[in-house]
């Protein structure tokens, strides 16, 4: 059980990373080699941090259990926006498969939607997903080697330091590793050992121009990573109802169908306040390690606050007045919502 234990947490963390895939196949090809590999370095804090949470508290509900341990005042506020930011996603990363990447419209578009929220539906009710994503796993690993592929040409090698960043916070969900623990030790290397093997794959590929096949195929690298988006609420929502996973899949179903409306309109208007709210939430976790933590840790924490920090200012839709009003008012209703709590049951 333990080999078995530690493959299937592997999995999960590697397939969190993007996935790997969907990072080569959609976002690659502008990247150079030089901008990959600081951006791997800039991470690293927030990855170091994941691994060191995990090895203080590693259960079901993965970040929140460490926020509710250490600083359990921050602990509804991190995990309202943590939920609302993933239960959004699960929904507009559908249409994003559909209508972005893979380009299809019409009865034909409606048809792959409501099989690929049916299948995701069917993988987490059956509580197949980690199953699921080793199999996963394997396939991201094939197609992501560059065989065959044509070198870019060495004078197109510049370095943007924006691009870095943007490059750095596109390992983001890493942080989902943690919501994959059950208690016990096994495969806690995995998030660490994950990043590693994923980094050496983003820099190698990146001196490689992607296929036009591997952009298409990589739809499955991010239909995986909905699926552990979806793992993730599960396990957290599992510790406050037993009936929890019914309604988080009839939700997802209500939300994918309701999407059908328009596609375009509802991606925009979901990704937005949902990017916000991840990038609230996860600010709010590293703010509570900062203070359960001593030493050099501290410096990595505020690192990884100031990097979540330049995710949420470049995530605010400056230039439409409607989405960043959509954005605020997000961030307001969700703060308000754990003092009225508290002033109804306190």
């Amino acid at each position: 059980m333990g080999l078995k234990r530690k493959l299937l947490v592997f999995s999960f963390s590697f397939s969190s990373i993007g996935g790997p895939l969907a990072l080569v196949g959609q976002f690659l090809e502008n990247v150079t080699p030089y901008e990959v590999a600081l951006s791997i370095l800039i991470f690293a804090p927030i990855t170091f941090l994941i691994y060191y949470s995990m090895n203080r508290v590693w259960d079901k509900g993965g970040l929140y259990d460490y926020v509710v341990k250490f600083t359990p005042k921050l602990s509804n506020y991190f995990l309202y926006f943590w939920f609302f930011s993933y239960f959004l996603y699960l929904s507009y990363t559908v249409d994003y498969i559909v209508y972005y990447i893979l380009n299809l419209d019409g009865l034909v578009g409606i048809l792959l939607t409501i099989g690929i929220a049916g299948s995701i539906a069917i993988i987490t009710f059956l509580d197949k997903e980690l199953e699921f994503l080793l199999i996963s796993t394997i396939i991201q690993i094939l197609f992501i080697l560059p065989i065959n592929w044509h070198l870019k040409p060495m004078n197109s090698y510049e370095l943007s330091f924006t691009n870095i960043l943007s490059t750095s916070l596109l390992y983001i969900c890493i942080t989902l590793t943690p919501f994959v623990g059950n208690g016990s030790k096994e495969g806690i290397n995995s998030v660490i050992l994950s990043y590693v093997i994923t980094g050496a794959i983003l820099f190698l590929d990146s001196f490689f121009n992607i296929p036009k096949i591997i952009y298409l195929i990589s739809s499955f690298s991010t239909f995986s990573l909905i699926v552990v988006e979806f793992y993730s609420l599960k396990s957290v929502l599992s510790k406050f109802s037993v009936k929890s996973k019914k309604y988080l899949i009839l939700g997802f179903l209500g939300f994918t169908l309701a999407s059908l409306i328009n596609p375009y309109t509802y991606y925009i208007y979901t990704i937005v306040p949902s990017l916000t709210a991840l990038y609230v939430s996860l600010m709010i976790f590293f703010i509570s390690m900062i203070f359960s933590i001593r030493n050099v840790l501290k410096l990595l924490g505020l690192i990884s606050v100031g990097l979540l920090g330049y995710g949420l200012y470049t995530s605010l839709q400056l230039s439409s007045y409607y989405l960043l009003l959509e954005q605020i008012i997000t961030i307001i209703i969700i703060s308000v919502i754990p003092l009225v709590k508290n002033r109804l049951f306190y």
